[in-house]
C-alpha cells in the first residue's frame, strides 16, 4: 500500500510517497502535490506530520478540497504503544515523535536519532525500546541567521561541506565555529551517552545537514534523512 505523507516543517513543506515502509518518491508539497494526487494510481492515505499549527490546518483543509477527504493528521496519542520517560509527552514535536517511531520499529537495541534541520534534535531510545528523552539546540541555518540578524557587519552564510577548522576570514571563521560546534556537541553526547552504557549504541543521522555533519564527527553513524516521513507512516499504520 502506497500513502502520501505530508511533512511541514518549519522551513519548508515536503512530500513523500510510502510504498510499504520505503521511500518511492519525494517532492515539494506546493510543487508536486496536486500533480500527485490527480495522477492514475493516486495514493487514497494522505498523512499529516507537523510542526507548525497554522499550517496544518490551511494545509489539511486544501488536501480535503482538492481530495474529498480528511488527511490523518499525527497526534501524539495516536502513539498507544509508545513507552516513555518524559515529563510531558505532549510537549514533544511531531517530528520528533516520528523519528522515535522510526528508531523503536527499525532498532531492537539501544538508538540515537540526531535530526539536522532548522533545530537539531536528539532522541535516545534505550535496548528495551523505551523513550529516555534527548537535546535541542539550534541547528546550522538557524544558527547563521542569528549571527547575521544579531550583529552589523557579519555576512549573511549558506551551509556548505568543507573540513576547514581554522577561519583565515569571516566567513570560514563563522562556518568553522557553527559547523564544528554542531559536531563537537555530537561527539561529546555520543561519547558520554556510550559511556554509560554496557552494551553497542547505534547513531542514526536524519534531516538535510545530515551529510555536512557527518563528515567532521568522529563515530560511526548511519544515514537515513527521511526519519519523520517514515516514522509518521509507522504510526498511522498503528491506528489503522
Amino acid at each position: 500500500m502506497t500513502s502520501i505523507v505530508i511533512d511541514i516543517g518549519n522551513s519548508a513543506t515536503k512530500i513523500y510517497k510510502v510504498t510499504d515502509g520505503t521511500i518511492s518518491g519525494t517532492g515539494v508539497y506546493e510543487k508536486d502535490f496536486a500533480g500527485w494526487i490527480k495522477a492514475k494510481n493516486a495514493p487514497a492515505d494522505i498523512i499529516i506530520a507537523s510542526v507548525v499549527p497554522e499550517k496544518t490546518a490551511e494545509i489539511s483543509a486544501s488536501v480535503k478540497k482538492i481530495t474529498g477527504k480528511s488527511p490523518f493528521v499525527i497526534k501524539h496519542e495516536h502513539y498507544k504503544t509508545l513507552k516513555s520517560r518524559y515529563i510531558d509527552i505532549k510537549e514533544l514535536g511531531i517530528d520528533r515523535l516520528c523519528n522515535i517511531a522510526y528508531a523503536v520499529k527499525n532498532y531492537k537495541k539501544n538508538v540515537v536519532v540526531i535530526d539536522f534541520g532548522s533545530a537539531v534534535t536528539f532522541e535516545v531510545i534505550n535496548g528495551q525500546g523505551e523513550f529516555e528523552g534527548g537535546m535541542i539546540f539550534p541547528g546550522v541555518k538557524l544558527q547563521y541567521g542569528a549571527l547575521t540578524e544579531n550583529t552589523a557587519l557579519l555576512p549573511d552564510l549558506e551551509a556548505e561541506v568543507t573540513d576547514l577548522f581554522i577561519g583565515r576570514s569571516t566567513a570560514e571563521c563563522i562556518k568553522s565555529g557553527v559547523q564544528n560546534g554542531i559536531a563537537g556537541i555530537c561527539n561529546d553526547f555520543v561519547r558520554e551517552f556510550a559511556e554509560r552504557l554496557s552494551s553497542r549504541v547505534q547513531i542514526i543521522f536524519s534531516g538535510g545537514d545530515a551529510e555536512l555533519i557527518g563528515k567532521l564527527v568522529d563515530f560511526d553513524f548511519k544515514i537515513e534523512k527521511n526519519t519523520v516521513p517514515l516514522g509518521a507512516w509507522i504510526i498511522r499504520n498503528m491506528n489503522r
